[in-house]
């Protein structure tokens, strides 16, 4: 009597698995035909009789009451194989979807079905292959499902974890891998949990581009491999992801209104420019291309309701942005736009204007930012080559952003004018307002920014030498004078590229290539102005 009621047991608990697994597949398969005829117009790609399945399985609890219990057994076996096949085909199918589909499905449906949430999550913890798109979708749906809302502030907190142990251990019940070594869980633990603490420091929507952390967090979940089955890994993963969310809905509100401004602006300037017979022929067209491209992309996602993603902000933030480090709008009365660069000199000239005679033109002294082995001055704006320049760049950078919401960028006429890079412009405003005091890179940003205020200076020089024409003389008492500190600036040109050549060859090894364009480009944009001085000094010394 004992062996029966074990074997009854026995068979209740392996039928109870069965109709739970055919549940979750047909769950699934409701799913992948909601998202194909959503959003691909077709339907799955596997052909399944889940009636006919569905009725064998049923007919199960009818044959228990006189088949012996072996008998029985062997049937559920057989049809657990042919639900096996039947989720392998799924999963083929599922495979060509992307992660994107997923999630734009469940803000399209604003759906906040936990039963859902649930039955796919089941699907993927059983199945045996797991691609990093994979991996994605149930990263997305487990942020979902781990999250409540706070009634006070609408933020997304993570479950409690008594909450998260039952979820998860739900889940990773259903796992047919070798259980992950303690160490490694540990280990992953905490790289997830450092990525979250820099993500919670972060007070500019900028910083989580300029930083990656968003990327840094993706890649580190693909890299979890085993470790990815612990109830400690995705509990530290879960609340880093929300880290992520609430600080990018945080942050989001400045920048969109910035990005939406600044279209505007640019829309404007692009009409003018199209006046203009020198825009023509110039690749700044070619920015203007990517720039209405990004924004048509970003208002799309906003029309269909699916939600603005950080990759699609940045993108848009930085071609604006570099647009707007090359332009400046005309000045009232004008009919076209010049850029050129002796425009630095007219600039210079008017913010020394606007101070009124003998005022100082930088009005937030600058924190010393001088480390070991660079120049002991304390202050950059002390500098006596290019202090009085980098005054200028500070100060226009304070102008613009004065009164404006955080997040704001510093460009318009006056910083066009001076043709800073967008990461100049950044390391000037992060200098202005004391931020790069315990910043790991804060050599390569003060080299940005003297880079910057150097090419002022030169190209200042390079008028002066240059005069009304290439061949006419200087002034002979002012020869001499105006030579020396042209050398000078040569020799600084020269020091400076030695720094960026160094700085070339750190950020090679660990950094993304965005970021070393910024040094390669700041870089050859020294060496340019420092090739037409060089020209110019040479000919006037009659070398």
């Amino acid at each position: 009597m004992s062996a029966s009621m074990t074997e009854l047991r026995d068979l209740h608990q392996a039928y109870t698995r069965l109709t739970d697994k055919f549940k979750t597949l047909w769950t699934f398969h409701q799913f992948l035909q909601s998202v194909h005829k959503t959003f691909i117009g077709d339907a799955p790609g596997y052909q399944v009789d889940f009636q006919s399945t569905y009725d064998q399985i049923k007919n199960v609890t009818s044959v228990m009451t006189f088949q012996p219990p072996a008998v029985v057994m062997d049937t559920i076996n057989r049809l657990d194989l042919m639900l096996d096949q039947i989720q392998q085909k799924q999963s083929e199918d599922e495979r060509k979807i992307a992660p994107n589909y997923i999630r734009r499905f469940f803000e399209k449906v604003r759906t906040e079905d936990e039963k859902l949430l649930v039955t796919l999550l089941r699907f993927y913890f059983s199945s045996r292959f797991l691609s990093h798109d994979t991996l994605d979708k149930m990263d997305f749906l487990i942020t979902n499902v781990g999250a409540r809302r706070s009634i006070d502030d609408g933020r997304f907190l993570v479950r409690f974890p008594q909450e998260l142990q039952k979820l998860f251990g739900a889940f990773l019940a259903l796992v047919r891998r070798t259980p992950p070594d303690p160490a490694d869980v540990q280990k992953r633990v905490g790289e997830l949990t450092a990525i979250r603490d820099e993500i919670d420091k972060c007070f500019k929507f900028e910083e989580l581009a300029e930083k990656k952390l968003l990327e840094r967090l993706r890649k580190t979940k693909h890299e979890l491999g085993h470790a990815f089955f612990s109830v400690e890994v995705l509990s530290a993963m879960l609340d880093a992801n929300l880290a992520a969310k609430n600080k990018f809905i945080a942050l989001y509100e400045d920048e969109e209104q910035r990005i939406l401004d600044s279209s505007r602006q640019l829309l404007e300037l692009e009409k003018e420019l199209g006046k203009s017979a020198k825009y023509h022929g110039q690749d700044i067209q070619e920015e203007f291309k990517k720039f209405r491209q990004y924004k048509e992309e970003f208002e799309k996602s906003q029309r269909d309701g699916a939600g603005v993603r950080h990759q699609e902000v940045t993108r848009l933030a930085e071609s604006i942005d570099q647009l707007l480090s090359r332009l400046h709008l005309p000045q009232e009365g004008q009919k076209k736009v010049e850029i050129d660069d002796t425009d630095v000199r007219r600039e210079i000239a008017s913010a020394e204007a606007v101070e009124g005679a003998g005022a100082p033109i930088l009005r937030t002294p600058v924190p010393g930012i001088a480390a070991p082995g660079e120049r002991t001055s304390g202050h950059l704006t002390g500098d006596p080559l290019i202090g009085e320049h980098a005054s200028k760049i500070l100060y226009s950078v304070e102008m613009i952003d004065a009164g404006g919401a955080p997040g704001k960028a510093a460009y318009g006429k006056a910083m066009g004018r001076l043709r800073l890079e967008p990461w100049e412009v950044r390391s000037a405003r992060r200098l202005l307002n004391g931020e790069l005091v315990n910043d790991p890179l804060r050599a390569r940003e003060i080299l940005f920014f003297e880079a910057a205020a150097l090419r002022l200076r030169i190209d200042e020089e390079a008028q002066s030498l240059r005069g009304n024409s290439p061949d006419a003389p200087l002034a002979p008492d002012a020869s001499e004078e105006k030579l020396a500190e042209a050398g000078l600036c040569l020799v600084r040109a020269q020091d400076m590229d030695r720094r960026f050549r160094a700085a070339i060859e750190e950020a090679a090894g660990n950094s993304p290539p965005e970021k070393l364009n910024e040094l390669q480009r700041s870089r050859f944009r020294l060496l340019r102005a420092f090739s037409g001085l060089w020209l110019l000094h040479n000919l006037r010394a009659g070398i």
